[in-house]
């Protein structure tokens, strides 16, 4: 999907006392002024951002949450699916390029990024959206001007991605936090991870500098989760039936595989490689075939058909691998009766 994206950025200093917030929607395009204290100066942005961005964002949910549940169970968090979405990069690379442009060392720019958007209020989500779990898109908070621990660590997170800066995300329970690792920070308190010195940094206000922990999270178990920008592939469905059902000749063969990329990115490279095997006999090979698949868009659901021959006995099952470019291999097996078929 393409966007038409454009984007005005002026940075500056000026005599201000506290944060301003303001959207204007003129000629297909969110205009956010927003302004905002960054040790001691005041800071201002104006950004545009295309209406037919934020309005994607707004409909295309399902891929959005890490805590996503498929056949009553809970696969693993893809945190990053909807932090690091392919759609707004341009958006926030600009922005991220300004607090780097008026900068002199990484943390400088570190910090410009963390008050920026601490100066964001925080809201809930059952306020600002009537329910009790909304994840924004960076996209929507910039536009919104709002949001809860998970939105503002979303934002920030792109914005540090952008920046090519060390860091981590923080997951306590019911909370949401970043460590960086950047020199220059004068703080006692970081977590260790892989051999480095993160520093804890909170998001949801003003006046937290990094390094510095809220009180009631001294103490509290925190998971340190590296940054991973592959897309997540889910395997929604697999289905098979043949024709006869059971047969002493190859009968025709019908194999279909719903996919759907959590992203973040399109998945590329896709392979599904297919075998039918009888158990038995030395496990004779009934059937093998490859297929290369078309890339899989980032929030993107596809039904894919293969057709193939095999003999079909009362004593086989059918083995499915699907693969991809930097994403994990999955293994499924199926097994073939006179009348039903099953996933194992």
């Amino acid at each position: 999907m393409c966007f038409r994206l454009h984007l005005i950025i002026v940075f500056a200093f000026f005599s201000l006392t506290a944060f301003a917030h303001s959207v204007v929607e003129q000629d297909g395009f969110y205009e956010v002024e927003h302004s905002w204290t960054c040790n001691g100066k005041q800071c201002s942005i104006t950004l545009n951002i295309s209406t037919n961005l934020y309005d994607y964002y707004q409909n295309e949910r399902e891929h959005l949450a890490y805590r996503y549940q498929f056949n009553g169970g809970e696969i693993p968090p893809n945190y990053y699916g909807f932090m690091l979405s392919e759609h707004d990069r341009s958006v926030l690379g600009a922005l991220a390029d300004e607090f780097s442009t008026n900068s002199t060392t990484e943390k400088e720019e570190v910090e410009l990024a963390l008050t920026f958007v601490q100066s964001l209020p925080y809201a809930y989500d059952s306020t600002t959206k009537g329910t009790d779990e909304y994840l924004r898109y960076p996209i929507e908070t910039l536009v919104d001007g709002c949001g809860d621990c998970e939105d503002k660590v979303a934002l920030l997170t792109a914005l540090l991605y952008e920046m090519e800066v060390d860091f981590i995300l923080l997951v306590l329970p019911e909370h949401m936090a970043i460590g960086v690792h950047c020199d220059g920070i004068e703080a006692s308190r970081y977590l260790s991870f892989r051999d480095k010195r993160y520093y804890y940094m909170e998001t949801t206000m003003e006046g937290w500098r990094i390094g510095q922990i809220p009180e009631g999270y001294y103490n509290v178990e925190m998971e340190a989760v590296p940054v991973d920008d592959t897309p997540s592939l889910l395997i929604q469905g697999v289905r098979f039936e043949s024709q006869p059902t059971f047969v002493f000749e190859k009968a025709n063969c019908t194999l279909e595989l719903d996919l759907h990329n959590l992203g973040p990115g399109k998945v590329t490279g896709l392979r599904v490689h297919v075998w039918i095997v009888e158990k038995g006999r030395r496990n004779r090979l009934l059937a093998e075939e490859s297929y290369w698949l078309n890339d899989l868009q980032e929030g993107q659901q596809r039904t894919e058909t293969f057709l193939l021959k095999s003999l079909i006995k009362e004593n086989c099952i059918m083995q499915v691998e699907v693969t991809g470019d930097e994403v994990l291999p999955q293994s499924y097996e199926v097994e073939l009766s006179y009348s039903r078929t099953r996933i194992k």
